[in-house]
C-alpha cells in the first residue's frame, strides 16, 4: 500500500532561499547529536533504515531549474540542470528534506541511472557507484522563517533552528551536489525544537 504524503509545493527551495554553507566550525562545542548527523560520511540513507522499521521516499519534484547562487560554486554556470527535492520518512514521520542538483548530461549517463530514480533514495543509489569519490561537508542553519523552516512547520512541527549539510558527489565523471537538512521527527531536530 502507497503511503499517504501531504502536497508540498516544488521547488520548496527556490532563488533567495540560499543557505550559508561553510566547513564545520567549532565542532567540539557542538553536541554529540549534531556530530552524529552532521558529520557521519556514510550513507545517510543507510543510517536512517536502521533507526526505523519502514523507510520511505516522498518525490517532491525532479525538473530541469536554475541553479542557486550558492549552487553554482560547485556546479558552475551550467546551462541546465536538474533540481531533486524530496523527504525521507521513518516510520510515516518526516526526518530529512534533501534537495540534489545535477547537470541536465548527468541524465543520459547510464551508470549513474538518475532518470529512472522515482520514489528511490538517491543517496542509496549513489553510495553504489565503484567511482564514488566525495567533498568534504559543509554546514548550515536555518531559521524557523527559512524556507526549510517553514516546511518544518507545514509538516506539523512547532518553529525551530534547523541543521543540514551538503556535499558534492562525483561518480561517472559527473557531479552530483546533494543538501540535506534534518526535519520533523529526527533526532536533530528534535534536539533544537526548545530553542
Amino acid at each position: 500500500m502507497a503511503a499517504e504524503f501531504p502536497e508540498i509545493r516544488f521547488p520548496v527551495v527556490a532563488q533567495g532561499g540560499e543557505a550559508n554553507w561553510d566547513a564545520p566550525q567549532a565542532t567540539a562545542n557542538w553536541s554529540s547529536c549534531a556530530k552524529d548527523w552532521l558529520l557521519d560520511p556514510d550513507s545517510l540513507t543507510a543510517k536512517l533504515k536502521s533507526r526505523c522499521q519502514q523507510f520511505s521516499v516522498q518525490l517532491l519534484g525532479q525538473h530541469e531549474a536554475s541553479l542557486l547562487a550558492d549552487e553554482q560554486r560547485w556546479l558552475g554556470q551550467q546551462q541546465a540542470c536538474v533540481v531533486r527535492e524530496v523527504i525521507l520518512w521513518c516510520d510515516q514521520q518526516p526526518w530529512v528534506f534533501a534537495r540534489s542538483v545535477f547537470p541536465l548530461q548527468a541524465l543520459a549517463q547510464q551508470q549513474l541511472g538518475l532518470k529512472q530514480l522515482g520514489d528511490k533514495p538517491l543517496g542509496e543509489h549513489l553510495f553504489k557507484q565503484p567511482d564514488l569519490r566525495r567533498s568534504s561537508v559543509e554546514v548550515s542553519s536555518f531559521a524557523p522563517d527559512s524556507k526549510v523552516g517553514q516546511l518544518h512547520q507545514q509538516l506539523g512541527f512547532p518553529p525551530a533552528t534547523l541543521f543540514g549539510r551538503r556535499s558534492c558527489f562525483t561518480a561517472a565523471a559527473q557531479q552530483v551536489l546533494v543538501a540535506e537538512v534534518f526535519i520533523g521527527a529526527s533526532p536533530l531536530a528534535q534536539e533544537n525544537s526548545d530553542d
